[in-house]
């Protein structure tokens, strides 16, 4: 059963990275606020909480990674093996709206 809600929990991080890079492709922000869109996108569809972001935003593409520590508790497992570390990448192309005319 702990096999099953380990893939769970992969399948989530996956559809939360896509998500968030879609979130932050369509968003006008600057790379330094681009970490907070993603973050916002996650919570209000997902949670797992805890998860690192990384967020890579340049004019053309956003690219982001996740890392999620998925804790172990079967107790003999748990202590052989410990915590999962489960990743998930997405990258997006920028669609930004140009007002400029």
């Amino acid at each position: 059963m702990q096999v099953g809600s380990i893939a769970n929990d992969q399948l989530v991080l996956n559809h939360a990275a896509q998500i968030a890079a879609r979130a932050v492709s369509l968003a006008d922000v600057t790379p330094e606020s681009a970490r907070q869109v993603a973050l916002t996108a996650i919570e209000r569809e997902i949670n797992l909480r805890e998860i690192r972001i990384e967020v890579d935003l340049d004019q053309a593409l956003a690219n982001v990674n996740l890392r999620y520590e998925r804790k172990i508790a079967v107790p003999v497992i748990g202590q052989l093996f410990g915590d999962f570390s489960l990743q998930s990448s997405a990258t997006m192309p920028r669609e930004l709206v140009n007002t400029d005319d």
